[in-house]
């Protein structure tokens, strides 16, 4: 191993200023203040806040289960032959390994975590404070004021976890614990004025003096209450305290409040609190239920060792290469079924098997129950489980996998010992190992695959890396259409990454001579497909997002800005080519906007200033820009930037990326080839009979006119809009409708309210391919007698029409078209 002299000064965490956390009476108006800070990138208020309510003995015991459920539990590292490595397991049992889980387990809390290693004399790990972390500037504030800091992309001594807009699961559990603290003080002032017992001075009422006697009496007997009364009347006093006073509010409101922090952390309360109806089984399913989770951190933290950590480690020369941090605990429990397939491909001892489900081990010359089959171990699994059909035993629900893994097998001699974890790793791994589990050479769609890649750049186009610059003011609008017409451009390219990806696992799965093989060189394709690329996608779609919006904002004020500015963040990362445009204006409009408009390039941060005429006029060359301009247009960079597929202005096209970055050329007017078997069956959906049988209520049909419906509809000019299930505004023209559907106009009128459900309640939402383009949105509504289908579709940035709706004829073959191609949308989604 590589060691190097320490100089502690080179830590940052040495370098890092901390501050104690403000401490001060919480409200919940001080939460919501302090997530409406972290909201705009200042975490300091919360995070103060949540120190300060880690005070809450409930909450930092349950936060403590959670963490100690996986710092107590047995960790172990196997190299590529499945042995135990002695330096790793060292490394495994030292203190700041405890450390180092802790703090990965700081990220379900926090929201996010961080800390640096130290090899210099051995393994150390130091926790960075938590709100010196800038997940967005992706630094790490030396002051927690500061705006800058050391960046930690590049620095592999630092481990940085967590999402920007994740505030941890500390966010929903504050309202509670502030709630409780403040119940506890105001019942503190409440038995102080009422808590305390109440005297009663009785005197004669025929004797005036003793009255003034008692009474000064009382008053310098202490403080609690008291009364004089004649010895001759009665006076009825209550318990303020006991068990049917007011004052078991408050006790039911702090158990309330208990109750809610420990569903929040542990999912359930009778393993930490003793319930009203604690009975045994109750409490041994909240335990069931607390395991889940424990489960899950595991996994988790398992994930996070073998993802960021062995990479540090195997650089720093531990001995650590095609090995696996594995939780035994966290793996899922085998079933019969599965352990019996296992057996075919690696050798089970048997006494496992006693042991795990308890049978005896038969003794000599006893009988032994087996079912008998003709089959040799070597025997096809597919031959097995046949078999094992026509005896009327169903194979398992992932037959289909363990078939494709089998089958593979066949092709892989040089399997090792280590062969059966990892069976486990893809059975119970990470997205991109369940993704190779499913490859068997021949796939040709992979719907988890599509829904990570699109929901990935569908979140991008909603997140707005950056607000206008030097304006003061905020415009808020944009287009539906458009920002529809976005949407449908990064689920084509969705498709297309999903294809393109699919194909070339599909090619190492037929060219791979082991399973090794195939796991290695997949892995490192995965990666740069669904993290490398997809991390640079997702920066993209992003920033034309970003940039779109500014534009549709600022071209609709040319009159009070005629100028826009040209510019770059201004930091080391600027490209040079960026450089050269860097301070440019020109009129807005201006052509040469059309191929400039950043971003111009993977993650280009450039981005546009409004300037007004008294900015400009008399003071700037706008001809020596234009002549700026003009050269980089006619430089080698710009070639380059053109072929990339960039060079537009995708504010104006409504494309997130263009037909030359879509991984397939020209895929959008080759989906309908290329996604012809993917449809309904694909996803398990299963046809419009068995989902109408699923649906209680039948459909009634509207008996009015098709003018009177449409009176109460949204107008926008002469046309009627209705809303989708994003409450987007689709454009319905009536008149066209009627001209254009005469034989059909009078039987659609009933279907009016269906129509509408549809696009609003959709249980199934399709990107279907019309003459080959993919640009039509097919909206499904079940009713038990009736499946409705509304479609509409989507052209550049300004149009999002329904072109029709109908009752669907099930027995036509078209029908199939209605659900094939992209599923965006289903049920409650």
């Amino acid at each position: 191993m590589t060691v190097k002299k320490s100089d502690q000064s080179n830590l940052v965490v040495n370098q890092v200023i901390i501050k104690a956390p403000q401490r001060k009476t919480s409200d919940v108006g001080q939460w919501r203040t302090a997530l409406q800070s972290a909201d705009n990138g200042r975490m300091k208020l919360l995070y103060d806040l949540y120190e300060d309510l880690l005070i809450d003995g409930v909450l930092a015991d349950a936060m403590d289960k959670r963490i100690s459920a996986v710092t107590n539990s047995e960790l172990t590292f196997q190299n590529a032959k499945g042995e135990s490595v002695p330096e790793i397991m060292d490394l495994i049992d030292s203190m700041d390994m405890e450390e180092l889980l802790t703090q990965i387990m700081h990220v379900r809390f926090w929201g996010r975590a961080a800390v640096e290693f130290d090899f210099t004399t051995r393994f150390r790990v130091y926790e960075i404070p938590k709100k010196h972390i800038d997940l967005k500037g992706r630094q790490i504030l030396l002051n927690e004021y500061d705006t800058k800091g050391v960046p930690y992309e590049d620095d592999d001594n630092l481990m940085v976890l967590g999402k920007q807009r994740d505030y941890g699961m500390f966010l929903r559990t504050a309202p509670f614990a502030i709630w409780k603290r403040g119940g506890f003080g105001d019942y503190a002032q409440w038995l102080e004025i009422f808590g305390m017992p109440q005297r009663v001075g009785k005197y004669s009422s025929y004797d005036p003096e003793s009255r003034k006697l008692l009474e000064e009496a009382m008053e310098n007997a202490g403080s609690a209450p008291w009364i004089v009364i004649p010895k001759e009347t009665e006076v009825e006093t209550t318990n303020n305290t006991g068990n049917n006073s007011s004052g078991a509010g408050f006790n039911d409101f702090r158990k309330a409040c208990n109750e809610e922090i420990l569903i929040t952390v542990l999912g359930q309360t009778l393993t930490t609190i003793q319930g009203d109806k604690g009975a045994r089984s109750l409490g041994e399913v909240h335990k069931v239920v607390e395991e889940g989770k424990n489960r899950s951190d595991l996994r988790f933290v398992q994930r996070i060792l073998n993802q960021r950590l062995l990479p540090l480690l195997e650089k720093r020369g531990y001995p650590v290469n095609g090995g696996w941090f594995v939780f035994p605990r966290a793996a899922r429990e085998l079933t019969v079924s599965e352990i019996v397939q296992l057996s075919e491909i690696m050798e089970i001892p048997a006494i496992f098997l006693h042991e795990k489900f308890s049978i005896p081990v038969p003794e000599k010359g006893e009988s032994i129950a087996r079912r008998q089959t003709n089959l040799s171990k070597s025997t096809d699994l597919h031959n097995n489980n046949v078999q094992n059909s026509s005896h009327g035993t169903n194979p398992p629900d992932d037959y289909g996998f363990w078939k494709r893994l089998m089958g593979f097998f066949v092709h892989a001699p040089a399997l090792t010992g280590a062969t059966g974890n990892h069976l486990m790793r893809l059975i119970d791994g990470d997205f991109n190992d369940r993704l190779m589990g499913r490859m068997d050479g021949k796939q040709n769609w992979d719907a988890e695959l599509f829904d990570f890649i699109s929901q990935n750049l569908i979140q991008a186009l909603k997140v707005k890396s950056r607000q206008m610059k030097d304006v003061e003011f905020v415009y808020n609008y944009q287009s539906d259409a458009f920002l529809t017409a976005q949407e449908l451009n990064v689920f084509q390219f969705s498709a297309a990454k999903t294809l393109a990806e699919i194909n070339e696992l599909n090619r190492l799965y037929r060219e791979s001579e082991s399973f090794e093989e195939f796991y290695q060189k997949a892995s490192k394709l995965t990666d740069v497909f669904n993290k490398t690329w997809q991390r640079t996608e997702y920066y993209t779609a992003t920033n034309v997002a970003s940039s779109s919006d500014t534009y549709q904002r600022l071209i609709k004020k040319t009159r009070l800005f005629p100028y826009w500015q040209y510019k770059t963040v201004g930091d080391d990362r600027v490209r040079e080519e960026h450089w050269k445009l860097h301070g440019v204006i020109l009129p807005a409009n201006d052509p040469r906007w059309n191929k400039i408009w950043p971003p111009n390039g993977w993650r280009c941060r450039c981005y546009i200033v409004p300037r007004m005429a008294s900015d400009v006029e008399g003071i700037v060359d706008i001809k020596a820009n234009r002549a700026r301009v003009d050269a980089y247009l006619s430089s080698s960079e710009w070639s380059k930037i053109k072929k990339q597929g960039f060079g537009i202005n995708r504010a104006v096209t409504a494309q997130v990326f263009t037909a030359n970055q879509m991984y397939l050329n020209k895929f959008p007017t080759r989906a309908g080839k290329l996604l012809k078997d993917v449809n309904y069956r694909t996803y398990n959906l299963g046809s419009f009979e068995q989902n109408r049988q699923q649906k209680t209520s039948e459909y009634m049909r509207y008996q009015g006119s098709a003018e009177a419906f449409l009176t109460n509809q949204e107008q926008e000019n002469d046309l009627f809009l209705f809303r989708d299930y994003n409450e987007r505004r689709v454009v319905f023209d009536y008149p066209a409708y009627q001209k254009n559907h005469k034989k059909v106009y009078a039987e659609r009128t009933e279907y009016f309210p269906a129509m509408k459900e549809a696009l609003k309640m959709p249980d199934e939402v399709w990107i279907s391919a019309t003459h080959n383009n993919l640009n039509t949105y097919n909206f499904i509504k079940y009713y038990r007698d009736v499946t409705i289908a509304a479609v509409a579709e989507v052209k550049g940035g300004n149009i999002y029409r329904i072109r029709t709706w109908f009752p669907v004829n099930e027995n036509n073959k078209k029908a199939l078209q209605l659900r094939s191609g992209l599923l965006i949308k289903k049920g409650g989604e």
